[in-house]
């Protein structure tokens, strides 16, 4: 061999342990792919699939290949909307961990106020209407499915087109102060009514004060609906 040949076999040798280094070290793409499909499949229920934007791992990660397949998962109190972190584990012999960040936007369909909604409003069909918004904006909450509204009332006056989150709405008092209710009493086996004014509103199964209309006595039962209290429940 000349001496040209010996001078390029020490360069052969080189690349040729670079070749088996580079085989023994994980790919970063590979572990962008799953964090990736981890994200795709927690909306996977979604019309519309998540905008996902990947921070790009530093170039300089040199971590053991796996030989089992990688894990993805949400760390603790992260989400899988807006700004993120997405958790990707090695389960085998040699385990690792790497956490890439993530900008996640989802858009869907939510419930908003067809028009100007003044507070203590019932909600009806036609008080609604649904929007594309982005999710990971709405901070509030919100509805995608108008029937989880209709009948509820609004604590709070609302202009068109906005949100309607469920914590500004609530269930309308099945018995309203001042009203005519039946007051039932179980006594021996068996049902006494007679009338009363309620003294306060109440919901289903909430107690509340009534003016007997006979005795004059104030009483306290449970609102059961059809404006009926029944009293010792």
């Amino acid at each position: 061999m000349g001496s040209l040949g010996w001078k390029i076999l020490p360069v052969l040798f080189g690349l040729a342990a670079l070749a088996m280094a580079d085989e023994a070290i994980q790919p970063l793409e590979t572990i962008s792919h799953q964090a990736r499909e981890f994200l795709v499949a927690q909306h996977r229920h979604r019309a519309e699939p998540p905008q996902i934007n990947l921070t790009a791992l530093d170039p300089r990660l040199r971590l053991t290949k796996c030989g089992t397949a990688l894990e993805a998962f949400l760390p603790g109190g992260a989400k899988t909307v807006g700004n993120t972190s997405i958790g990707v584990r090695c389960p085998g012999p040699q385990p690792w961990t790497v956490y890439q960040r993530a900008t996640v936007r989802v858009f869907d369909q939510v419930v908003v106020a067809s028009r100007f909604l003044s507070r203590g409003t019932l909600l009806s069909a036609a008080d609604l209407r649904s929007e594309r918004r982005e999710l990971s904006v709405l901070s509030g909450g919100y509805e995608t499915v108008p029937d989880a509204l209709i009948g509820k009332q609004l604590r709070q006056a609302l202009n068109a087109g906005t949100v309607i989150p469920p914590q500004i709405v609530k269930t309308p008092p099945a018995i309203r102060q001042g009203e005519t209710v039946i007051l039932a009493i179980q006594q021996g086996g068996m049902e006494i009514t007679s009338s009363g004014i309620a003294l306060s509103d109440a919901g289903l199964g909430e107690r509340l004060r009534v003016r007997n209309q006979r005795s004059k006595r104030v009483i306290e039962g449970t609102a059961v609906g059809n404006h009926r209290v029944e009293v010792g429940r």
